[in-house]
Parts: structure tokens; sequence; C-alpha cells
């Protein structure tokens, strides 16, 4: 099968010509290679102008012979994940994909030149260019999911005040993902059944589109799962950070407890000050009144705190 990446006029219009199955991968292409594509294989000036602008949300349009679905794949561009726009041209003699990010298409050229279109059909060559740039979803899900799961653990052992800030641009990151994902998800049956019926395009069983279709509705299952957790734990935060004040003030509360026994025990005898002057004259005295009045309540007291600290702890 001829792949190409440049917009190569006479190869192109050889190719027409022959009715050979051709994929041309445009990364980054200039506006005016765009445009001379579309002169070259007729183009609707709507969809010229849908690449030329960008910023769509996932959609398939049908223009007679030729569609164009915007298709998304996803990469981490650190620190954030973001959701990267592809353009689909789908006929019955040729595919064509214009993007302007790094996908898993750059390692599709040699495994796509090896394929014999009388061999295999050419809506399985399509399944398989698009299977690739969902594949760019995972790694990007998985990061995510990885990331979700230390916050959650580094919220839950100690709770900090930037927390919160880095849980609402998590919130906002996931839900950009998820615009596309979702609407990504919802149009590919759409999609499918508009490629299944374009003049000339070469199919089998829809099984291999439908599995695209299948992918698609995973990645927004697992983004909505990842929503869903983000929003749990804004409010793990409030309950962790709560439990940690509470225990704080428990600890404040044990200690205010034995102050206020000591105070007790100290301004009784303060108030009897002449009396132990003229019955304490001897070191053992001391000991004894210092034992009854002050360390054998200590130890009681922090016995009994001790033996229901599960209770307040």
């Amino acid at each position: 099968m001829e792949v190409l990446t440049t917009v190569d006029a006479a190869r192109i219009e050889a190719l027409a010509a022959r009715d050979e199955f051709f994929w041309l991968d445009l990364h980054r292409p200039a506006r005016e290679d765009v445009a001379r594509l579309g002169a070259l294989l007729d183009f609707h000036p709507a969809a010229i102008e849908d690449t030329a602008e960008w910023g769509q949300l996932p959609k398939v349009d049908v223009y007679g012979d030729h569609l164009l679905l915007v298709f998304f794949t996803a990469e981490t561009r650190d620190p954030r994940a973001e959701p990267r726009e592809a353009h689909v041209y789908l006929s019955g003699g040729w595919l064509i994909t214009v993007r302007r990010c790094a996908s898993r298409l750059d390692g599709l050229h040699g495994p796509m030149r090896a394929a014999d279109p009388g061999e295999e059909q050419e809506d399985h060559l399509v399944y398989r260019v698009l299977d690739a740039l969902a594949d760019g979803w995972d790694p990007v899900v998985d990061a995510l999911d990885a990331r979700v799961d230390e916050l959650e653990v580094q919220v839950l052992d100690r709770p900090q005040r930037d927390h919160p800030r880095t849980i609402y641009w998590m919130k906002q990151e996931v839900q950009d993902l998820l615009r596309h994902a979702s609407r990504q998800a919802a149009v590919m049956p759409e999609a499918v059944d508009a490629m299944h019926r374009l003049p000339g395009l070469q199919h089998g069983s829809r099984e291999w589109l439908r599995d695209v279709t299948t992918h698609c509705e995973s990645i927004a299952s697992d983004l909505h799962r990842i929503a869903a957790d983000l929003n749990a734990l804004t409010d793990t935060y409030f309950n962790a950070n709560a439990n940690r004040l509470n225990r704080l003030v428990t600890y404040v509360s044990i200690g205010s407890v034995f102050f206020l026994l000591w105070t007790l025990v100290t301004g009784f005898f303060g108030q009897n000050f002449g009396w132990l002057v003229g019955h304490i004259d001897s070191k053992e005295a001391f000991i004894a009144y210092e034992l009854g009045a002050l360390v054998i309540p200590t130890v009681v007291l922090a016995a009994v705190l001790w033996r229901r600290r599960r209770d307040w702890l």
C-alpha cells in the first residue's frame, strides 16, 4: 500500500488514475498544502475550512463520495493531558490524515506500506489508523489514574492547603478530556455507518470499525470514573482535614485535663500554704504529700485516658 507523508501531486494523481487506495499522513502541513490537496482530490470547501481553522469537536461530515471525520487522540504535555485533534478524510480511493501532533501514526507508516490492499479490506486499513489514534488515549488515562491515586494517598495521609487547588485543576483537565471523549464515543456509530456507505470503499465485516467505537466508549467510561473519583476526593479532603483537626483538638483537650488537675492540686495547697509550712517538716513528709496529691492522681488519670484512647484518637 502506498503511504505518503507530503503532498506529491504527481504521485497522488497517478494513484487516483489507477484507482489504487493510498494513505497520505500530513503532520503540521502548511495551509497552502491543505488547499492544494483539496484541489487535487476535490474536497468540499467546508471540509477544507475546518482543517484550516481547527478547533473542532468530534464529528463526521459526509460530502457525497467522501467524508471528514474529526477524531481525537490524546497526549500528556507536562503537566497536563490534552486531547489532540486529527482530521481523517476518507473516500473509496484514499485515506488522508491531517494532524498537528506526534502520535502513534508515525510508527504505523512501515506496517501500512507492507499491507496488501488485495488481501486486506480497505475499511480494515482505516481501522488500523483510527485504532492507533484511539490507542493514544490509553497511556494518558493510565497516567491520570496514577495521579489521582497518588493524590488520594496524600490527602488521606496528611491533607495540605494546596490540595483543593490541585484537585480543582485536575477536574478541569479531566472534564476537557471527557468532553471530547464522550462526544467521540457518540459520533463513532454514525461515522462507521457513513464509512460503509461510501461508494467504492471495499469493506468486510463491520466488527473492526465497531471495535474502535467500543474503544472510544471504554475511554469515555474511564474518564467518567476518574471524574467521579476527583469529585469524591474533594469530600475526602474536607473529611480528612476535619479528622486531623479533631485529633488536634483531642490532644489539646487531654493536655488541658492534666493541666486542670495540676492547677486544682496546686491551687488547693496554695490556699493552705500556712498549714503546709507548719506540717511539712521533713523530706519524707514532702514526698508523701507530693505522691498523694499530685503524682498518684496524674497516674490514675493517665491510666483512664489510656484505656479510652480508641474512643478519642
